[in-house]
């Protein structure tokens, strides 16, 4: 198994994320669906997508600690948008980027 699936040189691996959420608004009476899709490609001789879309957003998290700049302490999820939002823009300076889209109906 492991011959069959080892990666060539210059082969590069790909990374699809889709969500979809829809929900009901009473109050307002309508449906909205929301769409987040990543897709990214591994660095021909380099690293693999899998490897940078895991290892970049803890690193960048680990370095924001480090630099003062996520004041809360202990275990977190990444629900805060004081941490998610400057991983999200120095993921997407680095090209890993979700795109989002909502529709109402």
């Amino acid at each position: 198994m492991l011959e069959k699936l080892t990666y060539k040189p210059g082969e590069r691996d790909m990374v699809v994320l889709f969500h979809e959420f829809k929900a009901w608004f009473e109050k307002d009476n309508h449906y909205e669906a929301l769409t987040s899709t990543l897709v990214d490609y591994g660095v021909r001789y380099g690293d693999s997508s899998m490897s940078r879309t895991v290892s970049l957003p803890a690193a960048i998290a680990a370095r924001l600690i480090l630099d003062g700049k996520i004041p809360q302490r202990g275990v977190l999820r990444p629900v805060h948008p004081e941490i998610y939002n400057p991983v999200l823009d120095e993921l997407a300076d680095l090209n890993i980027v979700c795109k989002d889209e909502r529709t109402s109906y």
